[in-house]
């Protein structure tokens, strides 16, 4: 494991906010749901707001039948936009929830798709024990992706107890 990808653990709260989100179950999710919530964005209006700034979370799936991952090679992942509070979707495709307030254990993994699995799976590994989180109900893990001068980040959340 490289762990000069990995920023420090930090803590964060995040207030509550409103996503529009979608699952796809595939051999390629992640792929496949961002390309679908792309598409809804246009249509929907969201990309049509403006000072809109993109800001797009996932997470994975795990309601995936064993025979689903063993005979066929899928996964599940779910893509969200955040979006804003007083927005309302021109069309359907997309379920509007919301993410309730919570304080997160976060990383941030610099150019995590080098080694995706890997990257991504340690950097859970490495919040998950340091948070300690004994109640899941109604919460969630996360990552986001982003650039920065041209370099790829992704921070990855794990609620706190």
């Amino acid at each position: 494991m490289d762990k000069n990808i990995y920023s420090e653990i930090k803590i964060v709260t995040l207030e509550r906010f409103k996503v529009a989100r979608y699952v796809v179950i595939s051999p390629a999710p992640e792929m496949d749901v961002i390309a679908y919530l792309d598409k809804w964005a246009e249509k929907s209006g969201l990309s049509d707001i403006e000072g809109y700034k993109r800001k797009q979370i996932g997470w994975d799936f795990p309601f995936v039948t064993k025979e689903q991952q063993e005979k066929f090679g899928l996964r599940g992942y779910v893509a969200a936009y955040v979006i804003p509070e007083n927005f309302v979707p021109k069309c359907e495709g997309a379920e509007i929830a919301y993410i309730e307030k919570d304080t997160y254990a976060t990383i941030t993994i610099t150019n995590p798709h080098s080694n995706s699995f890997e990257n991504i799976t340690n950097a859970y590994h490495m919040l998950l024990e340091y948070a300690k989180t004994s109640s899941w109900e109604n919460r969630l893990a996360f990552e986001e992706e982003y650039d920065i001068d041209g370099v790829h980040y992704m921070d990855v959340y794990v609620p706190m107890n």
